[in-house]
């Protein structure tokens, strides 16, 4: 009898991992198909800025800015929610993150969005740093973002 519970014990603790496994690869393919919608803008602009003018025009664009502010923006909502909900979260690890967010990436990409956009001319500098801004977004929209997903769903890291 004692084997029979160790027996079922495993088979809930398979069935355990292939739910969170199968629960992280769907959080996955969220995560990538909220990114498309951010890229289909790009992918309108790239077609209409090569018709136009040159695809390397596309480089210049404020969108970039704007782009990256919107992944920060998503991924400090879903952190904020997930820590609300989640048990056992310390919620001043969860401020310190978002804390950072806001002052390396949120308020940077708005401030490059406006100089872009007041700019006169292409300046390589803001180029270079919408660039790197959008960057370490996509890296945090992905890699925080999937975190508090898994907060929000409760599943185990």
């Amino acid at each position: 009898m004692n084997d029979k519970n160790s027996e079922e014990t495993e088979n809930e603790i398979l069935a355990r991992y292939y739910h969170i496994k199968s629960s992280k690869e769907n959080i996955t393919y969220m995560l990538i198909s909220e990114f498309l919608f951010i890229l289909m803008p790009f992918i309108v602009l790239a077609i209409v800025t090569s018709y136009k003018t040159s695809i390397i025009d596309l480089i210049h664009i404020p969108e970039w800015s704007l782009s990256a502010a919107i992944l920060f923006g998503l991924t400090i909502v879903k952190l904020v929610a997930g820590s609300t909900v989640a048990v056992g979260v310390h919620w001043q690890r969860a401020v310190l993150v978002i804390s950072l967010f806001l002052v390396i990436g949120l308020v940077p990409s708005l401030i490059v969005l406006a100089l872009v956009l007041i700019s006169n001319e292409q300046v390589i500098g803001l180029t270079i740093a919408q660039f790197v801004l959008f960057s370490l977004a996509v890296f945090v929209y992905f890699y925080f973002g999937k975190a508090g997903h898994s907060l929000l769903e409760n599943i185990e890291e």
